[in-house]
């Protein structure tokens, strides 16, 4: 190895610690600099920054409560799905509703039913003024105080409906008022002056734990108190359901108030902090900046110290590790020869592969040293798309990653391969790359099994048809791809007749096996390129990407004919059929939900009118019906 001239090298040394040096000292300079503007700016922005921070925790909270009531929303529908087949005029429907959901409606007060006319066959009562069954009923949630205030709980209600999906009526649960208190002892002293849950009229559902510190009415109690925002803003950015802040000023304190909307209610999360624990918040934010800027300077110098005594150690250990190089190497192919992987090294100066066992031939490589160039060659013949990948590999001996992991794909013993490549780079005393060492495994199986459990994701397990998930995302997809003139996007939802007869009469398997002939049927009959997706039940999709009209829909009469089957047992028989739904799209602005919202009107039509049929809708303005 080439030496260099000691003086020259002593003179070198010199000024590269006088640059690090120099460097060194400017970073303590910028840095300082900028951490003493940082704190001024801090001081200035102070309220603004507390403000936020606070909306920030409150809009956290709003989170919090939206969530506890999407959760008992949830049961409720849960439920509601549960009861949707049977009458809801009659008592024997709610002892089964809690047999069922036991566990799960405990956390409820109470339960009611109550059917389309608005009355509730536990109490007799009728139902169909109050605000959440109206709500209910036009398929919203609902949300109540139980009679004139909220003290006596919140009313949750949510719409019941048949198969049709048709709301039949409303199932209510009643939740005491502590079933929404996301505030914890922990919140209550952190210095906030009042946490509360208020609607949009400013009644209390959560009131500070239930201290009655600020009347029973939020907007009552601001009355006459001096405030930053008129009141009727407060009220107006309520209505809108919109947050808002806001402080108040009076012979009691000075405090902020933050209130946050919860989404998909009309419910707030407020907070009122006092403004000398936010004022005491900035001073220890402030004081913990000077720290922090003297401890940065501090750890600078030491960084620059540290660097230099560790430079030279790192210098006396590289070179103490090459001097074991040969034997370590030496030892490396003595275990390589005992492993399953197959281990390499590449010289990086001659570019010379070496394989140090015998396991490259089953990559149906037959040299066991030969040269990148040459290793190239051999797998352009067999595998040229993989080139690049072995390339790139290669390729990282300069780049400043030491270890590095690749996947390749490669054709070997018959059979399509995967395997994983994995390199570490050796570095000389001058800190480059002199050698690369590396390994390779045969991850063939693993990955053949994650592919499998990929397209099991995609697959409903009973019929082998897409599932919901990956139908809807797929459909999408193609609905954003350019057509050929003249030719149109065929949506249709397929509607199985009879079904329930056939699973009631003959029993649930001879229903899974109608529906696994069923899509059997869908696929033979569609083209490559066609998507048939199973939504649930026997519920169907399928689309016909790029076709004209009049191909689609003669498509589609050839499939409504060939889903007549009949099934027969012993003396029974049963004849299914099925009822189509049909949207023509030619546009680009369109998704699966609303082809699927106008074709379920369709075929609502169908089955309103004569099952085993189908109806069409063409969104350029045409409508025709088989």
């Amino acid at each position: 190895m080439k030496r260099f001239d000691d003086k020259n090298g002593t003179d070198d040394k010199k000024k590269r610690k006088r640059i690090l040096f120099m460097a060194g000292m400017i970073a303590v300079i910028i840095i300082t600099a900028a951490l003493f503007y940082f704190n001024s700016f801090v001081m200035k922005t102070e309220n603004s920054r507390a403000r936020d921070s606070l909306l920030e925790w409150t809009e956290q909270n709003a989170a919090l409560v939206g969530s506890r009531i999407d959760m008992y929303y949830d049961l409720l529908e849960c439920a509601a799905d549960y009861i949707s087949d049977m009458p809801l005029d009659e008592v024997q429907t709610e002892e089964m509703l809690r047999e069922k959901f036991h566990r799960h409606t405990e956390k409820f007060d109470s339960l009611k039913i109550i059917s389309e006319d608005g009355r509730c066959v536990q109490d007799g009562q009728a139902y169909s003024l109050k605000e959440y069954f109206l709500m209910a009923m036009l398929g919203n949630r609902g949300l109540a105080e139980n009679g004139y205030s909220y003290a006596d709980g919140v009313i949750l209600s949510v719409p019941v409906k048949n198969e049709a999906q048709q709301i039949k009526g409303v199932l209510c649960g009643t939740l005491p008022c502590s079933s929404l208190d996301v505030y914890g002892k922990a919140d209550r002293r952190k210095g906030y002056a009042g946490l509360f849950v208020i609607d949009n009229h400013g009644k209390y559902i959560v009131s500070d734990g239930g201290n009655d510190t600020f009347g029973n009415d939020f907007l009552n109690w601001l009355e006459g108190r001096e405030l930053s925002v008129p009141i009727s803003d407060i009220k107006s950015r309520m209505d809108s359901g919109f947050r808002y802040y806001f402080a108040i000023s009076g012979e009691d304190g000075d405090y902020m108030v933050t209130a946050a909307p919860v989404d998909g209610t009309e419910l707030f999360a407020v907070t009122m902090a006092d403004n000398r624990y936010i004022h005491q918040t900035g001073l220890r934010y402030r004081i913990w900046v000077f720290v922090i800027t003297l401890v940065i300077i501090l750890s600078l110098i030491a960084v620059i110290g540290v660097y230099l005594y560790f430079r030279r150690e790192d210098r006396i250990a590289i070179r103490n590790l090459n001097r074991q190089l040969t034997l370590n190497e030496e030892t490396y192919r003595i275990t390589a020869g005992e492993s399953d992987l197959c281990v390499f090294t590449y010289d990086v100066e001659t570019e010379q592969i070496q394989f140090l066992n015998d396991k490259y031939q089953n990559l149906g490589l037959d040299q066991s040293e030969l040269s990148v160039p040459v290793l190239l060659r051999k797998i352009r013949e067999i595998n040229p798309e993989t080139c690049s990948v072995i390339r790139d590999i290669f390729a990282r001996v300069d780049s400043a990653e030491a270890l590095h992991s690749q996947k390749v794909k490669v054709w070997a013993g018959g059979r399509m391969r995967y395997l994983q490549v994995k390199t570490t780079n050796l570095y000389d005393e001058s800190g480059k790359v002199s050698r690369m060492v590396g390994s390779i495994e045969d991850v063939t199986d693993m990955e053949n099994d994650m592919l499998k459990l990929q397209k099991e994701a995609r697959t409903d397990l009973l019929t082998g048809a897409m599932n919901r998930a990956a139908g809807t995302s797929a459909i999408n997809r193609m609905l954003v791809q350019e057509l050929h003139p003249g030719c149109v996007n065929t949506f249709a939802i397929v509607d199985l007749d009879n079904f329930k007869t056939l699973n009631d009469v003959m029993g649930h398997m001879w229903g899974d096996r109608a529906l696994c002939e069923v899509v059997l049927i869908m696929k033979k009959h569609c083209r490559a390129q066609d998507i048939v997706c199973r939504l649930g039940g026997d519920e169907f999709v399928v689309f016909l990407p790029d076709m004209t009209r009049e191909a689609a829909e003669e498509s589609l009469r050839v499939l409504s004919a060939k889903l007549h089957i009949d099934y027969v047992k012993e003396n029974l028989e049963v004849m299914i059929s099925a009822s189509m739904g049909i949207v023509f799209s030619d546009g680009r602005d369109i998704t699966f939900q609303e082809l699927y919202e106008e074709a379920d009107g369709c075929l609502y039509q169908v089955k309103r009118t004569f099952k085993g049929s189908y109806h069409i809708s063409d969104r350029a303005g045409q409508e025709k019906a088989d």
